[in-house]
């Protein structure tokens, strides 16, 4: 009989009660509730998404959690009810003017291992309509949820994401992850801590975890919220070379340090940067000053010892691979002789200062080690009390003919800090004991030699090689490699000259040089022997005695080639005669002072100008000269024909004083005029000729001038008549 109602309400959880009318029970008074009619909705406007789980924590009760709807306000308030089927008594229960999105029904009021079925109401306040969730149905043992994971620490390193956070034994968890920007994800199972490996350096992931009880039925947690994890920092920063400033207070310097992201490296996901400085090299109160800024620079005050820097970057992921540099020391002329130092025994130092009494002083720190090249290699440090004012440094590491530099500072703050604590006092070079220079100078070179000077050129000695305080250089000459020894005298420069001009040298000789270093401890090694020959002449002597050689070759050319000239005027006259033009000769001026050329000149300008030779081209054409004109045995007898009435005595008187007749060419000499010329003169001036002689000397003039008109119509090309017959023929 008890089964029927319970069939009824059974059917009626699984049938809905969207159109159900409220019904009153009878209850106790505490659990009497009236329930008027009312429509549901099951839309997302009203509460929806309802959560029912059991948590041993919370008072071993059941957590219940629902979305609000739309209309949701800060004064909705929502009704939650629970049917418990098995129960007799007490069926239903109500919680009402429950303001939130969640509820905890405590375990008093639930039977732990029946069905329940829960619901959430609420009244919305204009409409007045019911909505509702739907119903859930469940065992409340069987519903425990464990808590949701949470304090969950993350590192991402060579593309593997590591995890921790506060886990236990009982639960199995679940890790979903993706890449950021995507919407996939991926699940992996994961023990109380593990890694994801394969993942990309260079890219951003979004993980997220939930977990469940491994050993019995249970509900899964809520998902934790979701992290997101930046790149990894591959790439250490760029530092940039430090810039030091010298602080107007001896001692202390100013050191700017900047740098820059690598360029694989996105500024965004960069957090911050970390830097560590820690003074080199330690000593008992070693300290390392951590510093973390967003800048990307930092500025430090530091005394003038040697220091270590480290720069990283660092994001939620982690951090890039640390930058490091070195500050080295930094050596100040002005801090010298502040401090004293001398050889205490072959392996240790006496070092001596004055005491500052300055309150602020916390106690000294020396540095010391060897100088290599120029620079300081500091091995070791010590701290010194403030009361002392002198200490013996003994180390395995002295040792002799090695040069050493001990470097003196005031500690200022205390010793948790290495920026702006140290003040440095002094610095100074020292040899526990000293040797000679290993070597000689290098490059040896002699420049501007000349008759009796030369100029000794050398590098400095390393000081390395010294094994000293080098003093000075020591150079030796000699006229010739035979004559090097050890006891010739030398000349003595300071330690800071490297050349010398060598005087009162015998010119063109031989001369050999070497040079060797000195130190307190004596002379070292001599260089090797460099050798060289002055000048017979100095430079302006040699330009002059060049001047003056040009000088001569030029005269000695322009001689040349004048007796050459004079030679070929010589050689020309004797195979190529030139011969000379009898119109300008002294012949034909003589003959002008006789009046005959100036009748020749008028019969010449008649004959160019009446001359029928000159009539046409063809007589032109046909013109000749006669290369010979002479007198024939034959005209010489028509001639003493006609000259019978003379006697046998005067023509001999005649014949003996008549000239010679010489044979006129075309090319008569100036000696044939000479020798014609006195000739005439005489026949005109001393004898009077008879009709016959002065008809045989006007024809022989005539043909003399017949003569010269024909080479002055050579010249201009005009044809003359012969002169082959005797006037008057």
């Amino acid at each position: 009989m008890k089964r029927a109602p319970l069939l009824l309400h059974l059917l009626a959880s699984f049938l809905g009660t969207n159109s159900e009318n409220c019904e009153k029970e009878q209850m106790t008074a505490s659990t009497v509730h009236c329930y008027k009619a009312c429509v549901y909705s099951w839309t997302s406007d009203g509460p929806h998404n309802l959560q029912c789980y059991y948590i041993k924590e919370i008072e071993r009760g059941l957590n219940c959690a629902w979305n609000p709807g739309k209309p949701y306000t800060n004064t909705t308030t929502y009704t939650l009810k629970i049917r418990r089927r098995l129960s007799p008594i007490h069926k239903f229960i109500t919680f009402t003017n429950i303001t939130g999105t969640s509820y905890t029904i405590q375990r008093k009021l639930l039977y732990i291992s029946e069905n329940t079925t829960i619901w959430v109401e609420t009244v919305e306040q204009r409409s007045k309509m019911c909505q509702r969730t739907k119903s859930i149905t469940l065992i409340p043992k069987d519903s425990e949820k464990p808590a949701t994971p949470s304090d969950i620490k993350y590192r991402k390193t060579a593309g593997q994401l590591n995890l921790t956070w506060s886990t236990s034994e009982k639960l199995q968890y679940v890790l979903d992850y993706r890449k950021a920007g995507t919407s996939n994800w991926l699940s992996v199972d994961f023990p109380p801590s593990g890694t994801v490996q394969g993942l990309e350096r260079l890219a951003a992931y979004e993980f997220r975890m939930r977990c469940i009880f491994s050993n019995k039925i249970s509900l899964w947690s809520s998902w934790s919220k979701i992290y997101l994890v930046p790149p990894e920092l591959v790439d250490m920063p760029q530092i940039y070379t430090p810039v030091t400033e010298l602080m107007q207070k001896p001692g202390k310097r100013l050191i700017t340090i900047q740098w820059e992201n690598a360029a694989t490296v996105n500024s965004t996901t960069v957090q911050g940067y970390n830097i560590t400085i820690e003074r080199i090299p330690p000593n008992q109160y070693h300290v390392i000053q951590s510093i973390e800024t967003l800048d990307k620079g930092c500025v430090f005050i530091l005394s003038q010892a040697s220091f270590k820097l480290r720069v990283f970057a660092y994001n939620s992921a982690g951090s890039s691979p640390a930058n490091e540099i070195i500050i080295p020391p930094f050596y100040q002329i002005r801090l010298n002789n502040k401090i004293n130092a001398t050889p205490y025994g072959n392996d240790s130092i006496l070092i001596s200062w004055d005491s500052d009494m300055n309150r602020r002083i916390k106690g000294y720190i020396v540095d010391w080690g060897p100088v290599i090249g120029n620079e300081m290699h500091v091995e070791r440090s010590k701290y010194i009390k403030k009361m002392l004012h002198s200490y013996i440094l003994k180390a395995d590491s002295f040792e002799p003919k090695q040069r050493y530099r001990i470097m003196l500072h005031s500690k200022t703050r205390k010793k948790i800090y290495v920026n702006n604590t140290e003040i440095t006092i002094g610095m100074i070079d020292v040899y526990t004991l000293e040797g000679t220079p290993r070597i000689g100078p290098n490059n040896v070179v002699v420049t501007n030699i000349s008759k009796t000077s030369a100029i000794i050129r050398w590098d400095r000695i390393p000081e390395d090689e010294c094994q000293g305080f080098l003093q000075g250089y020591k150079i030796f000459y000699y006229v010739n490699k035979a004559t090097i020894t050890k006891t010739n005298a030398s000349i003595s420069v300071n330690s800071s000259t490297t050349f010398y001009m060598l005087s009162g040298l015998t010119r063109k000789t031989i001369y050999a040089v070497k040079i060797s270093g000195f130190t307190n401890a004596g002379e070292g090694i001599r260089s090797e022997a460099v050798s060289f020959v002055t000048k017979e002449y100095d430079d302006g002597e040699m330009k002059i005695i060049a001047v003056g050689v040009s000088i001569a070759i030029i005269v000695f050319v322009f001689l040349v080639m004048w007796r050459c000239l004079f030679l070929l005027r010589r050689i020309k006259g004797m195979f190529w005669p030139s011969i000379p033009n009898p119109g300008n000769s002294h012949a034909i001026r003589i003959i002008g002072r006789n009046s005959l050329l100036p009748d020749m000149d008028n019969e010449l300008s008649t004959l160019n100008t009446n001359s029928p030779l000159m009539e046409t081209e063809e007589d032109l054409e046909s013109l000749h000269i006669i290369e010979e004109v002479t007198s024939t045995p034959t005209d010489f007898e028509l001639q003493d024909n006609e000259q019978n009435s003379i006697t046998d005595q005067e023509s001999n008187s005649n014949l003996t004083d008549q000239p010679v007749l010489i044979q006129v060419t075309d090319y008569t000499t100036m000696e044939n005029f000479r020798q014609i010329m006195p000739t005439i003169a005489s026949s005109n001036t001393a004898i009077r000729p008879n009709r016959c002689e002065t008809e045989y000397n006007n024809q022989q003039n005539g043909c003399l001038i017949q003569s010269y008109m024909k080479q002055q119509v050579h010249r201009t090309g005009i044809q003359t008549p012969e002169c082959t017959r005797i006037a008057g023929d």
